[in-house]
């Protein structure tokens, strides 16, 4: 288009031209002179307008950093023209002091670049204030373009939802007015986190937080406990724990105390007794055993008094343990020499009863010198550990209650008439001012199921005649092979990660010798390591007992995915042994019946 001075040419670029990026020259002739001028265009005007691509770039999210200061950048990639407005917003409100300058320059492809910095404070970020790059350009008119960046949009852990456990108090501890609901929390950033509690929806100040713990695996704890009384747990009072957190605001978990609408059963008490013995066969400490069955609900305290004061630590407890419909529980109490005679009461506690049950058993375990027991001889059969691993048996002979040793003889005999070996030890000075002595008789493991009969003869000078005593394999007509129960250990125990607890529960056999051990990656864990309780006669009137073995490992070492067994040997088994496993990769138990030899040594029956 001309007008005789001016002339007007326009060249219309499509916007999908695959050439959008070069640059265009203008050529002008002029047809009076032939003279040429050419112009070049800017080529950010030669091609479409483009918005520019944003990028919030944040700190950090390393525990370990520790500067007071942070910079956040705002970085605008590919865009034109060059010009585009940048703003920072904190919390929704423009930044003051006013936004850093922004910067831009073009790059090769004719495209642009630009940032925009700004500084904060750690304290800032910690906190969760959250920081907005709010960009403007001519490619997309007055629309903006928000971009957000806080700890808690950038940090993967800090987004994550902490886990709450809520745990209910013992019921030994609410008797004892010492019962506290605790609220544990777990997390990754709990460092601005709070607990709050309500019962029964008020608002409570009577709870106890302690101080924010960084626990080895890279994640934080935090615990509040809140204390509970006797009539808040009989009322079944609702205890609330809120957790505000910064990324994942309020968290509620409820509990109740107890369940008022229920129809409760009170407990059968009974009380036993077993003895230990040292290798002699002399008793050198007794264990009471309290045992509370049929009871309804679970919760129940079991504690122990020596003439009716002071308080007994026992040495075990277990349970409540379900089963028809009911629970039963034990508390076992190690009675040493030193603790001497008296009156053993145990004081059971349910909420089924007004009044708490109490049983008194009488202990004696020293003997006086005016009331001495006469000569006395014992024959002990060959242990289970002889039978079943050793291969190779042994049959004690005890003589207790002596005035003085030297007169003694034992002698032995056996149904067979066959050779015999025999050890004597030596004459052992006892607490009371007697003597015991032991003879023991080698036999081999085929002889002593064989049923084959066993005789030791012992003659003292404190005896008008000889004691002759007998003893062979008792032969039940009747066998009952035990159940064996393994359970690997609670969630409550493992949160804490000091030790886990697994406990082997073999139940309904007959008769009542038994052995149980452990083996921890297929290798037998020694005795030391675990316990056993037991064997204690089942309630009602079948023979049939229980035993109970308790082994405490490391947690790291359950956690590192070990595998323990419960190794139960009995002659009601199909194979005398069965093997129970467990781990924490398989949460359940495995069963398999096997034939166990763990000694290499050769037999000779004499």
């Amino acid at each position: 288009m001309s007008n005789g001075l001016h002339t007007q040419s326009s060249l219309l670029i499509p916007s999908d031209s695959s050439r959008q990026g070069d640059p265009y020259q203008c050529d002008v002739t002029h047809q009076g002179t032939g003279k040429t001028v050419s112009g070049k265009f800017p080529q950010e005007l030669c091609g479409s307008a483009m918005p520019p691509q944003v990028h919030l770039l944040v700190p950090t999210c390393e525990d370990s950093a520790t500067e007071s200061q942070l910079e956040l950048v705002c970085l605008l990639l590919s865009f034109r023209p060059g010009k585009a407005d940048v703003k920072w917003l904190v919390n929704g409100k423009e930044r003051s002091p006013p936004t850093p300058a922004f910067s831009s320059a073009m790059g090769t492809d004719g495209f642009y670049m630009g940032q925009s910095r700004m500084t904060v404070t750690r304290q800032s970020w910690e906190m969760g204030d959250v920081y907005t790059c709010q960009v403007t350009h001519p490619a997309v008119g007055t629309e903006l373009s928000m971009h957000n960046a806080s700890k808690c949009l950038a940090c993967l852990r800090s987004s994550l939802d902490p886990t709450i456990y809520l745990t209910k108090p013992s019921y030994e501890d609410i008797i004892k007015n010492s019962g506290h609901v605790t609220c544990l929390v777990l997390g990754y950033d709990l460092a601005a986190s709070r607990i709050a509690w309500k019962v029964d929806g008020q608002v409570s100040p009577a709870a106890k937080t302690e101080t924010l713990k960084k626990n080895s695996n890279g994640t934080t704890s935090l615990v509040s406990s809140h204390p509970v009384s006797l009539a808040q747990w009989g009322q079944g009072t609702i205890f609330t724990c809120k957790v505000t957190t910064l990324c994942s605001g309020e968290l509620t978990q409820d509990i109740t105390m107890s369940n008022t609408g229920i129809s409760k059963k009170e407990p059968t008490v009974t009380v036993s007794q077993a003895y230990h013995e040292d290798i002699s066969g002399n008793r050198v400490s007794l264990t009471l055993i309290c045992e509370a069955s049929g009871f309804y609900p679970e919760e129940i305290s079991m504690s122990w008094l020596k003439n009716n004061s002071p308080e007994l630590k026992p040495s075990y407890n277990n349970g409540p343990v379900s089963g028809s419909g009911t629970f039963s529980a034990y508390s076992v109490l190690k009675v040493e020499p030193s603790q001497e005679q008296g009156n053993y009461t145990c004081v059971v506690h349910h909420p089924a009863m007004e009044e708490p049950k109490r049983v008194v058993e009488k202990v004696s375990l020293g003997v006086s010198n005016c009331n001495r027991h006469p000569l006395e001889v014992s024959l002990l059969p060959p242990s289970l550990e002889d039978l079943y691993i050793g291969q190779n048996a042994t049959i004690s002979c005890l003589v207790s209650s002596m005035e003085t040793p030297g007169s003694l003889e034992v002698s032995w005999n056996r149904g067979s008439g066959g050779p015999l070996a025999v050890v004597s030890r030596e004459a052992v000075l006892q607490e009371d001012g007697t003597y015991s002595a032991t003879s023991i008789l080698r036999v081999c493991v085929e002889e002593w199921q064989a049923g084959e009969e066993f005789t030791c003869t012992v003659k003292h000078q404190d005896i008008p005649s000889a004691i002759v005593k007998s003893i062979r394999k008792r032969h039940m007509v009747s066998l009952r092979a035990p159940s064996v129960y393994i359970s690997p250990p609670h969630a409550e125990e493992l949160a804490l990660r000091e030790s886990a607890t697994i406990t082997c529960l073999a139940s309904g056999f007959r008769p009542r010798d038994i052995l149980v051990t452990w083996t921890q990656q297929d290798r037998p864990v020694p005795q030391e390591a675990y316990t056993n309780i037991g064997p204690v006669r089942e309630a009602g009137k079948e023979e049939r007992y229980f035993i109970y073995s308790k082994l405490n490992v490391l947690a790291s070492e359950w956690e590192r995915g070990n595998t323990y067994a419960c190794v139960v040997g009995h002659e009601g088994l199909p194979m005398t042994f069965i093997h129970r496993s467990v781990d924490k990769a398989s949460g359940k138990p495995t069963a398999v019946n096997v034939s166990v030899i763990l000694s290499d040594t050769d037999i000779t029956c004499y």
